[in-house]
């Protein structure tokens, strides 16, 4: 194989395909991008790391020869970068690659085409619909947001599932402590389908969305009984489906509102971040939100033997009085999730769930998450911080356990 190179143009296309190419793996074929030159001068690269991968059609490519071969792709992918001049050669043969720009010259290993996984096609894929990029990489970062690490257990709290139906393709995922779910009008469906797709997987290829097209280009998904694919002009994205049940998140979900919270989201974040300070140094990573209908909130976390801090702000507060407890990564993820604005925050009571939602759009997306049990001695705290609202009971501090840490609420979740 021999190819005449414009680096620029050909670029496009290799920094898509590199982004699924598995990184971690040198040695091995899924190091490495699959290039096939055809005879109608067209040539197409393919990477994969066993759960995504991609196919694209390459431009800026004038084919000499004709031929198939699977180069390094940390290698190549370098050298072109680093290039000095535009016009590059390159050509493979069965065990060497040769890359000639300018007064450069790097030879390089390959692999055999055979070592190579076969990436799976989409010809008898049903259709489920098409969509706008900027609107789906909308419902995979806001629908993927509460998806938790790929090697807990079950397997859906590190899926995303994507829910084509009634006019709407919905983003959803849970770990059992708090819930995502995203909304965007797709008026194209074809098949009402639930795809459970891998939740890191769903978001490197939202990545590439947001980051290599433009938001009016459209998306093609495909799906069978194992893969779902992605397709847009000159690239096709497959993703491997994750083999488990989706909880019926419907069941959990509940309209109770004692306690209501309108507040600028960055404003909040703000505060929060200063809060982490304290409460990351613990291992319950605690905080106590104290909301006063009077038209205030303070927020306070403490660390035994380390420090207490402390922060009271203006805010609108509907209902009843409360005081309650998050996890505070937790809540700053649904903040940064819902982006700049008003946010709207509803409170059932102190152990019952929180959902968070952008004012004004509360249809567009939900950040459901439960609440931590606070011990006495941090609902007690907030005297050593001066009073504001003076309702803890200095008699139970001897109940809090050793450590002063508080319990997550094991209670209610979204596991069936």
């Amino acid at each position: 194989m021999k190819l005449e190179l414009k680096r620029q143009d050909f670029l496009k296309a290799w920094q898509i395909a590199e982004r699924f190419v598995d990184s971690k793996t040198a040695k091995e074929a899924i190091g490495g991008i699959l290039i096939s030159a055809g005879e109608d001068n067209t040539v197409r690269l393919e990477a994969t790391d066993l759960k995504t991968s991609v196919r694209c059609r390459a431009e800026g490519v004038n084919v000499i020869e004709q031929g198939q071969a699977v180069v390094p792709a940390m290698i190549l992918g370098s050298m072109i970068k680093k290039s000095a001049a535009d016009d590059l050669m390159l050509e493979v043969n069965a065990e060497r690659g040769f890359l000639n720009a300018g007064n450069s010259k790097t030879r390089f290993a390959v692999f055999t085409v055979e070592e190579f996984p076969k990436i799976p096609e989409s010809a008898s894929a049903d259709n489920i619909c098409e969509i706008a990029a900027s609107e789906l990489a909308r419902a995979i970062v806001e629908g993927g947001s509460s998806a938790s690490q790929p090697t807990d257990f079950p397997r859906y709290i590190g899926a995303c599932m994507l829910r084509a139906g009634d006019g709407c393709l919905r983003g959803i995922s849970t770990d059992g402590k708090r819930l995502s779910l995203s909304k965007v009008l797709c008026e194209t469906i074809t098949k009402d389908e639930d795809l459970l797709l891998p939740a890191q997987a769903l978001k490197d290829f939202g990545k590439t969305l947001s980051s290599s097209y433009d938001g009016s280009a459209t998306v093609k998904i495909l799906a069978d009984d194992s893969t779902v694919w992605f397709g847009l002009e000159g690239v096709e994205f497959s993703i491997r489906r994750v083999d488990a049940t989706f909880p019926i998140y419907e069941r959990i979900l509940n309209n109770v509102v004692k306690t209501s919270l309108d507040i600028d989201s960055l404003t909040l974040a703000s505060v929060l971040e200063r809060i982490d300070i304290i409460a990351k140094t613990t291992t319950a990573h605690i905080m106590s939100m104290t909301l006063n209908p009077a038209g205030s909130l303070k927020i306070m976390a403490r660390a035994p033997e380390k420090g207490t801090a402390s922060e009271e702000l203006e805010a609108s507060v509907g209902g009843e009085y409360m005081q309650i407890g998050f996890n505070v990564a937790y809540f700053l993820d649904g903040l940064k999730v819902l982006g700049p604005g008003n946010v709207h925050i509803e409170f059932s009571d102190e152990e019952g769930q929180t959902r968070m939602k952008r004012a004004g759009h509360e249809e567009e997306f939900l950040y459901m998450l439960m609440p931590a049990r606070l011990s006495p001695q941090d609902r007690a705290a907030e005297d050593e911080m001066g009073e504001f609202y003076n309702q803890a009971d200095p008699d139970d501090d001897d109940e809090e356990d050793q450590d002063g840490n508080a319990d997550e609420n094991n209670g209610e979740n979204f596991q069936q």
